[in-house]
């Protein structure tokens, strides 16, 4: 029956504890409600210790493959070669390029879909 008792008062403390961070964290929300947004950033910087002023992050332009120059469509070496060179060229990985340069050599090995195929 001790134990029980122990645990109750330990679970009641912890609910008090739990109750008065959440009181002061609603205090604080409404004095913040009378800050203005720049005095709001300059506490949350001391808080987290970051800078009051904010700078964007800079966005990288995706590279797709429709806006950049268009690979060679052969199966040749020469046009696997030239394929590497220009995607490596645009920064994509060394072995990307080469999965591209293959991808587009496989396609181009692929009889097209508009011309009929040869009878014996």
């Amino acid at each position: 029956m001790q134990d029980e008792s122990i645990m109750a008062y330990g679970l009641t403390a912890f609910a008090g504890a739990i109750i008065a961070w959440a009181y002061y964290n609603y205090q604080v929300r409404q004095k913040q409600k009378s800050m203005t947004p720049d005095q709001i950033l300059a506490s949350w910087a001391t808080f987290n210790k970051e800078p009051a002023v904010k700078v964007k992050p800079t966005l990288k332009k995706a590279t797709t493959r429709s806006k950049t120059m268009p690979l060679v469509k052969s199966a040749k070496p020469a046009a696997f070669k030239k394929n590497i060179a220009t995607s490596v060229k645009e920064g994509k990985p060394v072995k990307q390029a080469v999965a591209i340069a293959y991808s587009e050599a496989r396609e181009a090995k692929k009889p097209s879909k508009t011309t009929k195929p040869k009878r014996k």
